[in-house]
């Protein structure tokens, strides 16, 4: 008979991002459940009446909901300013570890699973006794430099970083990692920085893995007579459509192709100016938000999937596109560069001046417009992987394996 504590800051079954990572860990646990063992779910009232519907709905039987909050007035502030967002979660995990130290109950396994940003650890390492799981952990990446030119907000960027580099001197930082008996990053930027802080190696795990619905899709064999790239995503600045703009340019006039853009955000207006203005307009249609069922249909007619993001701590749509097999053309940083180990598409060294990584970046496309053969093979690799090594089921394993 074991305790296990799911710390979940974000948790939601009918939400995406960490909302569905938090829950996805719940349904592991239940999967998991042996008898006699006591799972319990702790969260912030935020996600109460979402979380209690989805254990009903979802018949989850064996995990109990403890919900912990600061108090109502620093509360109302977050929902009323987003800048204290980071603030009120360094609360709201001061008062889950005094739940934690109140309760009476042994727990033998702590597993926070959200936020996963390595930069404010939770105070679950306080827990005597217990086996503390800190992850998967992700937040170490940046914009490489040559790409800063595309950063929206300098300023903001050079503050994130600074941040970043404060936790190797921060002896408090330093002294609450090192208590956890188990560290999971979700890119190799995270990890290379905490077993530096740690003096330790510590695994790699993606935080993402293949929802339900995206498992062992059949295959779409692609007739399109214009190559159709995809990008499915945000239009905000660090999604890096700036840039693909800017890098489509280099393309060859004889090649047929066109470019849709799924998604909207607070650049689109900024982002429709660009293309209008730049030489390849003709060639790229920006469609909006679109309902998940046309994204699905995107996904099954597109032979190439792009995501330029400046800098990415992993990203739900690779996992999406390599579900449907759709070869990747993506920067070699984060969680790409394991995607590159398992030749999933192209990724572009970034260690180059801009031009020539724009350069290589337009090359990759055009090798893969002109090779058909080369789009489903490395798309056909990409739908192996996921569904081999993607899983939550193989996630969970991997943990308790250890």
């Amino acid at each position: 008979m074991m305790n296990y504590l799911i710390s979940a800051y974000s948790v939601n079954p009918y939400k995406g991002s960490e909302d569905s990572i938090g829950w996805n860990w719940v349904l592991q646990y239940e999967k998991n459940y042996k008898e006699g063992d006591r799972i319990i779910l702790l969260t912030k009232k935020f996600n109460e009446k979402d979380t209690r519907r989805g254990l009903k709905e979802f018949n989850i039987q064996h995990v109990e909901l403890v919900i912990v909050d600061v108090p109502d007035a620093l509360n109302w502030f977050r929902e009323k300013h987003s800048a204290f967002h980071h603030m009120y979660y360094i609360l709201w995990q001061h008062w889950a570890w005094l739940w934690v130290k109140h309760s009476g109950i042994h727990f033998d396994v702590i597993h926070h699973v959200t936020m996963n940003d390595y930069r404010i650890p939770s105070e679950m390492y306080k827990a005597k006794g217990a086996k503390v799981i800190w992850g998967p952990m992700g937040g170490a990446q940046v914009t490489p430099k040559p790409l800063k030119v595309y950063e929206k907000n300098q300023l903001a960027a050079a503050f994130r970083e600074f941040v970043n580099k404060s936790c190797s001197w921060n002896p408090f930082y330093r002294n609450a990692i090192k208590q956890y008996k188990a560290i999971y990053c979700i890119n190799k930027e995270t990890q290379i920085q905490i077993e530096k802080i740690v003096g330790k190696s510590v695994e790699l795990l993606p935080e993402l893995a293949l929802r339900e619905e995206y498992r062992n899709i059949d295959y779409f064999k692609r007739n399109n007579q214009t190559c159709k790239i995809v990008f499915v995503g945000r239009l905000i600045g660090k999604k890096g459509i700036a840039f693909l703009v800017d890098a489509l340019s280099y393309m060859p006039n004889d090649l047929s192709w066109e470019l849709d853009i799924y998604g909207d955000g607070v650049d689109r207006e900024s982002i429709e100016k660009k293309i209008e203005n730049s030489v390849v307009a003709n060639h790229i249609n920006l469609l909006g938000n679109r309902p998940l069922n046309q994204i699905s249909e995107a996904y099954k007619t597109a032979d190439i999937f792009v995501l330029p993001s400046l800098r990415e701590t992993s990203g739900n749509v690779l996992l999406e596109a390599m579900a449907y097999a759709v070869p990747i053309v993506a920067f070699d940083t984060s969680f790409s560069s394991m995607l590159k180990e398992h030749d999933c598409g192209i990724f572009i060294d970034t260690n180059q001046n801009i031009e020539a990584i724009k350069r290589d970046f337009c090359c990759a496309l055009t090798r893969l417009i002109k090779d058909a053969g080369l789009r489903e093979q490395l798309g056909l690799n990409g739908k192996d992987f996921a569904n081999a090594n993607l899983t939550w089921e193989q996630k969970f394993k991997h943990i308790y394996a250890r």
